[in-house]
Formats: structure tokens, C-alpha cells, sequence
């Protein structure tokens, strides 16, 4: 991977800060927030920026990219709904040049840098760059200055749905990385599969107890080993 491609995310946040004096002024009307940016939870909620931005107005301008004749919004989602509540019709706006994937990695980088994202949402991120824009967790590192291993973790993670995130935060408890994973455990009921030798099983036989695995996790799990004894060409 080349240094331009490593840092040009990265490169894109230092060109918005630069280019922040000289913002143009779009209509509401004309821009849309992005589906697949990263913030997933609380992304509607303004109540802390209505009344800031009421009195003082927009300090810091949204970022934007064109597409299909609209613009689609990078950075700022929830600037622009705060300006929407109040009654706004245009609003500062940096237009960028960057493609989509580019874009995608500096709202990442962005909101990452703010600490505006939880665990989850950042590992839901990542789970999208990997699994969609076909990114290691080498470059996916590089880009948020983690290290593979904590991808990984975060990756994880990923796995837990939202309703199960949500019940999480209803309940008081904070959205650590420990709490997640302890919560995608109990979900995925890990720790119910034992492998332990018994009497009479020779050294190259494994015996299973599945018995406390949801259906559900059953069920995958023996599609799972299933695969494995057709790719190891095992017939017992």
C-alpha cells in the first residue's frame, strides 16, 4: 500500500480544516445525509447544538461531497439537523472533490478523532471497510492508528445487533469495549462448548458436548463442522 493511499483520509481532514475560513453557503434543501456514514446511535439527537447554535450560530462549517446533482453530507450530520429544527434555509458547507471511499474514511477518521463513536459503531465501521471495500486490518489500523489486533477485537464486536446495543445503554452500563464483548458472549452463548477427551476415544478422535448451545448457535455450529469435514475429507 503506497503512503498516498495510507494517509489520504487523513490528508482530506487537513485540507477541511485549511479550506474552513472560505466555506460556501448551500440551501438545506440541496444536501442529504449519507447512509453509510459510521455514527449509527444518536445521530438525530441536537439537543445539546439547537440552543448553542441559535445563539451563536455555525462555527464550524459541514462538510460535503456532490452526487447525483445534490450534495451528501461527510462531516456535520447533526449540524444540519440542528439547522433544519431551527428554521434554517442554507447553511455553511465545504464541498469536497473526494470519491465515496475516501470520504468514508475521513468521516471515520473524524468522528474517531472527536470520540464521538462508541466501540460498536467503530467496529461496525470497520466490519463495512473490510467487508465491503475489501480492506485488511493492516490498512483499516493504519487509518485509525490502532493496532490489528484491536480491529479485530473491535471487528468482533460488530456482531452484536442494535436492539441488543441499545438494551445495553438502557440498562446504565457504559458501552466498553469489556462490556460489549462479555454481552456478544452471553448472546452467542460461548462457553457452552466443551472438547474433552474420554475413555476409550483414541488420540485422533474429539468428542463434543454441544447440549447447552441455543438451537440457533447449534445449528451453526454443526453447519460450521460440516464444512470442515467435507474441506478435510472426513467421513465420521
Amino acid at each position: 500500500m503506497s503512503k498516498k493511499t495510507e494517509f489520504q483520509a487523513l490528508d482530506l481532514i487537513s485540507a477541511y480544516s485549511e479550506k474552513k475560513k472560505n466555506p460556501s453557503h448551500l440551501e438545506l434543501s440541496q444536501i442529504s445525509p449519507n447512509p453509510t456514514q459510521p455514527r449509527l446511535i444518536g445521530r438525530e439527537d441536537t439537543s445539546d447544538l439547537v440552543p448553542s447554535m441559535e445563539r451563536l450560530g455555525l462555527i464550524e462549517p459541514i462538510l460535503v461531497r456532490k452526487d447525483r446533482g445534490k450534495y451528501l453530507i461527510v462531516a456535520g450530520e447533526r449540524r444540519y439537523r440542528a439547522a433544519l429544527k431551527l428554521g434554517w434555509k442554507e447553511i455553511p458547507a465545504i464541498i469536497t472533490d473526494a470519491n465515496e471511499d475516501v470520504c468514508y474514511e475521513m468521516s471515520l477518521a473524524e468522528n474517531e478523532k472527536r470520540k464521538n463513536l462508541n466501540p460498536w459503531e467503530v467496529g461496525k465501521a470497520i466490519q463495512y471497510l473490510r467487508k465491503d471495500k475489501k480492506k485488511t486490518a493492516d490498512e483499516v489500523s493504519v487509518l485509525l492508528g490502532y493496532s490489528e489486533r484491536y480491529v479485530k477485537q473491535l471487528s468482533s464486536i460488530a456482531r452484536l445487533d442494535q436492539k441488543s446495543v441499545m438494551e445495553l445503554i438502557i440498562s446504565g452500563k457504559p458501552l466498553s469495549v469489556k462490556n460489549l464483548e462479555e454481552l456478544l458472549k452471553r448472546k452467542e452463548n460461548r462457553g457452552g462448548e466443551t472438547i474433552s477427551p474420554r475413555a476409550g476415544i483414541g488420540p485422533n478422535k474429539i468428542s463434543i458436548n454441544i447440549g447447552k448451545l441455543s438451537v440457533k448457535v447449534r445449528e451453526n455450529f454443526l453447519k460450521d463442522l460440516s464444512s470442515l469435514k467435507k474441506k478435510y475429507g472426513i467421513t465420521e
